[in-house]
């Protein structure tokens, strides 16, 4: 016997005048394995609804059925329908009838970046052979199929077409690049559409039904072969040159500051990394971080002078041999120091001692990283009852991409705002998997702020439309960009998770 599910589906014909977007809702006769596009037949046979949607294979191949399902996209011939589900069209693309968009923007957009083989001679004449590990890395990126969920789920795309191309077309112009038939300058058209604009969230490879690493495989990729092949853009140089000077991508001074008077060794077996952003903008969270450590009999040293740059900028702007020199600096340090546990409370430190030293670093020795929602959450039972403090009783939580998407570090910092008693936690309707960028990744904050800020300003609303007033996160660039995007005027708040923490005891 069947379960009755009801979907909801946004109702539009563009080609009547006095039509305007609205939500039906119709039941459906669930069965066990039911896709969404068997939902939608059943609608339409069932209710002779006649709601318009694009179906092809059926088989995950072809990628002309992708809408958004409860605000992701998805394939519809995929996706299992959930009961009260709202279906609609894609964003960003016309709407011919309600879950029909109109492609011919995406069509247009290949044609203009002439995504097929090229060359600068006659190819009848040309011998055409390339050995398996030359084709390799274009054969990944020739797994899109060209559904737009990608497109869809960008918060670089939000802010205009004109601004990024969109992770779609970057991995076709990385299939082109490490085609070895294709002599195209691909990079430096990658770099014109906005290669570096892209924040590395990983949103795209969320939606992605092949499951292709975007930020890694292809922007990454094409970052790297750009510094190699084209004239490095200054704000990278820039960056480079104050890691390389100032242990720091701000190329200020004095980065230890913070720590004047709390006595902290400059040597131990639990180190805590406070990081650049946090040194310079955050040293009141800092503080606080130390004396939480301390509540819960945790003693730190802290390299100060001599704590270096985590270098997970150089790696974000496409330079892999100076991060991987970098980086290979750091370890040494933590070794010297014979270093067992390192605490940090930035997303972008964590993530890169935990993923990406162990992969440009293999076979060498690497301290226990852990971030510092992980202590709080592992050891708060120390200390005792927390009852609120704060004037506000509820709180939302924003999930930096480096800590969820990247390292899947969602429940820690959950567990730590559901230790204070009295407060209330209201999930954003980009959650988890599914949050929406800060800004700030991907080196974006750092070489275009104005872009940062504008997709700063988009997270903001989200939060705004919780009824919260207080917005928490765990990563100082999130909190630093953030906090640059929410205007002022009605007390909206941003805070760290150890301020929130530190508020309360």
């Amino acid at each position: 016997m069947s379960d009755q599910f009801s979907i909801k589906v946004l109702r539009y014909d563009s080609r009547l005048n006095n039509d305007i977007p609205h939500y039906e809702e119709y039941s459906v006769d669930h069965y066990e394995g039911m896709r969404i596009w068997h939902a939608i037949d059943d609608v339409n046979l069932k209710h002779g609804a006649n709601i318009a949607s694009r179906l092809s294979c059926r088989e995950f191949l072809c990628g002309i059925c992708t809408i958004m399902a409860n605000g992701k996209p998805t394939l519809a011939c995929k996706a299992p329908v959930e009961n009260g589900m709202v279906l609609e069209p894609l964003p960003y693309f016309p709407v011919t009838k309600d879950l029909v968009v109109d492609r011919d923007i995406a069509e247009r957009r290949f044609q203009e970046l002439r995504l097929w083989l090229n060359r600068d001679d006659d190819i009848s004449k040309i011998e055409m052979k390339a050995s398996q590990s030359e084709v390799l890395p274009a054969r990944e990126m020739s797994q899109c199929l060209g559904c737009l969920a990608c497109l869809a789920a960008c918060p670089v795309i939000k802010e205009g077409w004109e601004t990024f191309a969109g992770p779609m077309y970057q991995v076709h112009l990385a299939k082109s690049t490490f085609n070895p038939l294709d002599t195209a300058k691909r990079v430096a058209e990658a770099a014109q559409h906005g290669l570096f604009n892209c924040t590395q969230c990983g949103a795209c490879t969320e939606v992605c039904s092949q499951g292709i690493n975007i930020p890694e495989k292809a922007i990454r990729q094409l970052r790297t072969l750009f510094l190699r092949e084209e004239e490095i853009p200054q704000a990278v140089k820039e960056v480079k040159e104050n890691i390389k000077r100032k242990s720091n991508p701000f190329g200020k001074e004095e980065k230890w500051r913070w720590a004047e008077g709390l006595d902290l060794p400059r040597s131990g077996d639990t180190v805590f990394f406070a990081g650049c952003l946090s040194s310079f903008e955050s040293g009141g969270t800092l503080k606080k971080a130390v004396a939480l450590l301390r509540k819960l009999g945790i003693e730190v040293a802290y390299y100060a002078e001599d704590e270096p740059c985590c270098s997970s900028p150089l790696l974000n702007m496409g330079d892999e041999n100076g991060f991987r020199e970098s980086a290979r600096d750091v370890a040494l340090r933590f070794q010297k120091r014979r270093t067992k546990t390192v605490i940090t409370g930035c997303a972008e430190c964590y993530r890169v001692f935990t993923l990406d030293y162990p992969k440009y670093l293999a076979g060498m020795e690497m301290p226990e990283v852990k971030h510092i929602s992980q202590v709080i959450a592992e050891s708060r039972d120390k200390l005792g009852v927390i009852s609120r403090k704060m004037p506000e009783t509820r709180v939302t939580y924003h999930d930096p991409c480096r800590l969820g998407r990247d390292c899947g570090l969602y429940q820690a910092p959950r567990d730590v705002i559901g230790a204070v008693g009295g407060i209330e936690l209201s999930e954003m309707a980009k959650a988890g998997a599914e949050s929406f960028c800060c800004g700030a990744g991907g080196g974006v904050k750092l070489i275009n702020n104005d872009l940062a800020v504008a997709i700063g300003q988009e997270r903001i609303r989200q939060a705004r439309d919780t009824g919260c007033s207080v917005l928490v996160s765990a990563c100082p660039w999130c909190e630093h960009n953030l906090r640059d995007s929410v205007g002022g005027g009605d007390g909206f708040r941003i805070m760290d998770i150890v301020d929130l923490i530190a508020e309360n005891i």
